[in-house]
């Protein structure tokens, strides 16, 4: 059911028009959630990564270019059999009501055929990812609002006159399977707690399941083993705490590491720079216009 399905809350506020992500990572972490606003997502250098959008469970090449414009529908990228640590990653979100407005008007209809299709999520095809790949990547470098908001129209005027696009889950809205139901409610789980000490038999009591069930299930579902699934879940949320500019020390008490040195330590080599590093570095890769 939708209400099992983790609803993602975007940093985007009323008063902003769109946000922009333009990152690198080695991972997609993130579990499979919804939000209000609408996405465009670009990914590059991750192939053989999974995509979920609705019942839509498909692995990706070297490029992928997918619109989401429907609060409902569930989507994710997986690592799958990705096996690249440089992963290029370019997000825009912004909310229904930045383009609904002019969605009567005669101008706008190929964008308001573009946003219906979108509501079981689109995916466009290499011609049309060459095609519209400048005007994105010179979007992400616009530091005027004004223009990056007519860059924006723009964009999405270009995708909506593409024929390169497919549209990939068979219905707008659709809940859950048992096991992705099952991992959203671990993620919730150690979200609650990852400032404490959490062991194997407290997540697996969790989710009902005795230790060799959960274990099995943990493999099965995430192809690796409850100890990395929490060192990753830790690494992951460090990382979202120190793109809001959290003080190191608040990252460490807040995630569930033990000292400011040992944070240092595996962060480096989980991500090869500092936390500080991190830090600095992610205020150039979001943008809010």
């Amino acid at each position: 059911m939708l209400k099992d399905i983790y609803r993602e809350k975007s940093p985007l506020t009323d008063k902003d028009c769109f946000l922009v992500f333009d990152r690198v990572k080695s991972s997609f972490t993130f579990p499979v959630h919804i939000h209000p606003e609408y996405e465009l997502n670009f990914v590059e250098g991750a192939a053989g990564a999974q995509r979920i959008v609705g019942d839509s469970v498909e692995t990706i090449g070297d490029k992928d270019l997918v619109l989401i414009a429907n609060p409902e529908l569930k989507h994710a990228w997986k690592n799958g059999e990705c096996t690249s640590d440089y992963i290029h990653e370019i997000t825009i979100q912004f909310h229904p009501s930045l383009i609904n407005q002019y969605l009567g008007k005669n101008q706008f209809k190929s964008i308001q055929e573009l946003f219906s299709r979108a509501s079981k999520g689109v995916i466009f095809g290499a011609g049309a990812i060459d095609k519209i790949l400048p005007v994105l990547r010179l979007l992400t470098m616009e530091r005027d609002g004004f223009y990056s908001v007519m860059k924006l129209l723009m964009l999405l005027y270009e995708l909506s006159k593409c024929e390169d696009i497919r549209e990939l889950s068979s219905a707008a809205s659709l809940s859950m399977s048992p096991n992705e139901v099952l991992i959203n409610k671990l993620h919730a789980y150690v979200s609650r707690n990852i400032s404490e000490v959490i062991c194997l038999t407290d997540a697996a009591e969790a989710l009902n399941m005795s230790r060799s069930t959960f274990a099995r299930f943990i493999k099965s579902n995430t192809k690796t083993n409850f100890s990395s699934y929490l060192f990753d879940f830790r690494i992951s949320m460090a990382m979202e705490k120190l793109k809001k500019n959290s003080s190191i020390a608040e990252v460490v008490s807040e995630c569930g590491f033990n000292s400011v040195s040992y944070f240092y330590r595996i962060f480096k080599k989980a991500k090869g720079v500092t936390p500080a590093e991190f830090r600095d570095s992610h205020q150039k890769d979001q943008i809010i216009i």
